[in-house]
C-alpha cells in the first residue's frame, strides 16, 4: 500500500468525522428544550451563552451545516469512489456507489444523530467553538443560500395559523409543568387565547338583571333609587329597556349636589350580541360600558370593560359592581351554583364541557337540557356532572347543585 493511498484512506476517515460532526450537531442544538437550556445557564454561564448565541440564528446554524455536510459528503463521495476504482478496476463503480452510501448513511448520520441526541448538553457547547467559525468562514455562500430560501419561502409558507388552538394550549401546559409558566401566567395566556372564541352575549349581564332609570318617570326619585341601587353605572332608558338613550355615572351624580342627569351621563353605545371578546376590548380602549343588542335590536344586556378583563385575570374588575353569582361548595364534590353564572366560568372552575346552542349561562343550558321549562328538584345529566334544580322563579332557573360524577366513581 503505497503513501497514496494511505493518504487516500486517512483523507476518508477524516471527511466521515467531519459528516458525523455536522449530523450530531444538527441533532444536538434543535433538541435542546427551554427547561435544558435554563439549567444549562445556572450551571455554565459561559457555554450556555455560546449555545444561545448560535440558538437565536436557527437560518444561519442551518445553512452553516447544510454547507459544511454537503461539501465534506461530496467530497468523501468523490475520494471514495477514486478508492474503489483503483482497488477494484472491473467492479469499482457499483462497490463505490454501495459501500459509500451506506457508510455515510450509517456512520455520517444515523449513528451521529442519535449520539447527538443522547448526549446534547455536553456536545452543544463543545459544538458551538468550531461552528461560529465555521458560520464567517462560510459567509459567502451563506448568505447566498439564505436569499435564495427567502425568495422562495412564500411559495411554500403555510396560510393561516401554523398551530391549532388545542396544540397551542398543550405547548402551554408543558411549559407549567415545566416550570417555565406558573398556574396563574398560564390561566391568563390561555383567557386572551379564548378571547376570540367568546362572545359578548358570554360575559353580559344579562336583560333580566339590569337596573335602570325610565326617563318618562319623576325625576324626583331618582336619587334615592340612585342609592339603592349599589351599581357604578344605570342604564337611562324611556319607556323601556329597548330604548336606551344613555348611561349614568352614579358616582358622578351622588357627588353633584344638584344631581344633574346631564353632568353625569354617558352616551350610549351599542355591540351585537355575537361581537368577539378580543374586538371589544379595543373598542373598550376609549369606553368602558356597552348595550349588547340581540339580532332584533333589542336590549340582551349591559358588558362592561371590566366583563371581559374578567375573562383574562379572573375575579378582579366589577365595574356595574353587581352581585357575584353565587359558587359555593356543598361537600365532596358538589357545588351551590348560582344559575346565572356563565357557562364558561363553570367550564373553568369544573373543568366541564358543558355546552348547548344558543346557551351562555347555566340557566339556558339547563332549560336547553331539559326539553321544557324546568321545575323545582328537575335534574339533568351530562358527562361528567349532574345538575340539580334548587329553586326558580317565574319560570326561571335561579341556583342550582351541580355533582361531579366521576369523582364519585
Amino acid at each position: 500500500m503505497d503513501f497514496t493511498t494511505i493518504s487516500e484512506i486517512v483523507a476518508v476517515l477524516a471527511l466521515l468525522a467531519a459528516s458525523a460532526f455536522f449530523s450530531a450537531t444538527e441533532t444536538a442544538f434543535f433538541s435542546l428544550d427551554p427547561l435544558t437550556l435554563r439549567r444549562l445557564a445556572q450551571r455554565q454561564p459561559a457555554a450556555s451563552a455560546r449555545v444561545h448565541a448560535i440558538l437565536t440564528q436557527p437560518t444561519r446554524l442551518l445553512s452553516t451545516l447544510l454547507i459544511g455536510n454537503t461539501i465534506v459528503d461530496v467530497a468523501l463521495a468523490a475520494l471514495g469512489f477514486a478508492l474503489a476504482v483503483r482497488a477494484f478496476p472491473r467492479f469499482g463503480e457499483s462497490i463505490a456507489i454501495v459501500v459509500v452510501t451506506v457508510i455515510l448513511v450509517i456512520f455520517g448520520d444515523a449513528l451521529p444523530k442519535r449520539i447527538g441526541l443522547l448526549f446534547a448538553v455536553q456536545l452543544a457547547p463543545l459544538h458551538a467553538l468550531v461552528i461560529t467559525p465555521l458560520e464567517w468562514l462560510f459567509l459567502p455562500l451563506r448568505l447566498l443560500l439564505e436569499r435564495m430560501t427567502r425568495a422562495l419561502e412564500p411559495f411554500f409558507r403555510p396560510h393561516g395559523r401554523t398551530l391549532s388552538q388545542e396544540e397551542f394550549e398543550t405547548v402551554l401546559d408543558i411549559s407549567n409543568e415545566e416550570g417555565i409558566l406558573n398556574a396563574d401566567e398560564l390561566a391568563m395566556i390561555k383567557a386572551i387565547i379564548r378571547l376570540e372564541d367568546l362572545r359578548a352575549g358570554n360575559v353580559m349581564t344579562p336583560r333580566v338583571d339590569l337596573i335602570g332609570l325610565d326617563l318618562d318617570e319623576d325625576p324626583a326619585t331618582f336619587v334615592a333609587r340612585v342609592r339603592q341601587s349599589k351599581r357604578h353605572f344605570l342604564l337611562l332608558y324611556r319607556g323601556n329597556l329597548d330604548n336606551v338613550e344613555g348611561f349614568l355615572d352614579v358616582r358622578r351624580f351622588l357627588l353633584d349636589p344638584q344631581h344633574e342627569l346631564t353632568a353625569a351621563r354617558l352616551p350610549p353605545f351599542f355591540v351585537p350580541q355575537n361581537s368577539p371578546l378580543s374586538q371589544l376590548l379595543d373598542q373598550f380602549k376609549k369606553r368602558r360600558i356597552a348595550v349588547v343588542v340581540d339580532e332584533y335590536g333589542g336590549t340582551a344586556g349591559v358588558v362592561t370593560r371590566g366583563d371581559v378583563l374578567e375573562e383574562i385575570t379572573g375575579e378582579i374588575y366589577n365595574e356595574l359592581n353587581k352581585p357575584r353569582p353565587l359558587f359555593q361548595a356543598a361537600g365532596p364534590h358538589r357545588w351551590l351554583v348560582d344559575a346565572n353564572i356563565s357557562l364558561a366560568e363553570i367550564n373553568r372552575k369544573l373543568r366541564l364541557h358543558l355546552e348547548a346552542e344558543g346557551a351562555d349561562r347555566l340557566a339556558g343550558w339547563i332549560t336547553a337540557q331539559a326539553g321544557h321549562v324546568p321545575q323545582q328538584g328537575d335534574a339533568v345529566e351530562a358527562p361528567g356532572c349532574r345538575v340539580t334544580i334548587l329553586q326558580t322563579l317565574k319560570q326561571r332557573v335561579t341556583l342550582a347543585q351541580i355533582e361531579k360524577l366521576e369523582a364519585l366513581g
